[in-house]
């Protein structure tokens, strides 16, 4: 019975592994307070910076380098291919459907596919990968 009292005893007591943890704790919790924060940078407003400097562009031997080309974007439309001799959506689904998400997910489902061509994408990754 005394072994157990002398053992109660020292558990109310820190020992060397709390005291441990406390002054690392202690120490992190200092250590992260003087952490500087990252300045927050706004990334460039490209057009702006391109209509600012319309002169200096305008006169720069290399401007082709510098604004992008106004013929490189295109958009084509193509059909949506029916597999089925009878559809699997039902003409007047759309005007019956209640939900909102319902209604654009048959609107997805029948409606033919936009596709955005890109003229110059073969140029646009890897130097040591543009055509010859």
């Amino acid at each position: 019975m005394a072994e157990v009292r002398k053992f109660t005893k020292r558990l109310s007591k820190p020992g060397t592994a709390a005291e441990v943890r406390q002054s690392v704790s202690e120490a992190v919790k200092t250590s992260v307070d003087l952490v500087e924060q990252p300045k927050i940078i706004e990334p460039l407003d490209y057009e702006a910076v391109v209509f600012q400097r319309k002169a200096q562009i305008h006169s720069d031997p290399h401007r082709d380098l510098l604004l992008c080309p106004v013929d490189d974007v295109s958009e084509s439309q193509i059909s949506r291919q029916r597999r089925t001799v009878v559809p699997s959506v039902p003409q007047n689904a759309e005007r019956e459907a209640r939900s909102l998400f319902a209604k654009e997910c048959i609107k997805m489902y029948n409606t033919d596919w936009h596709v955005i061509n890109y003229k110059y994408e073969a140029y646009s990754g890897d130097f040591r990968m543009l055509p010859r």
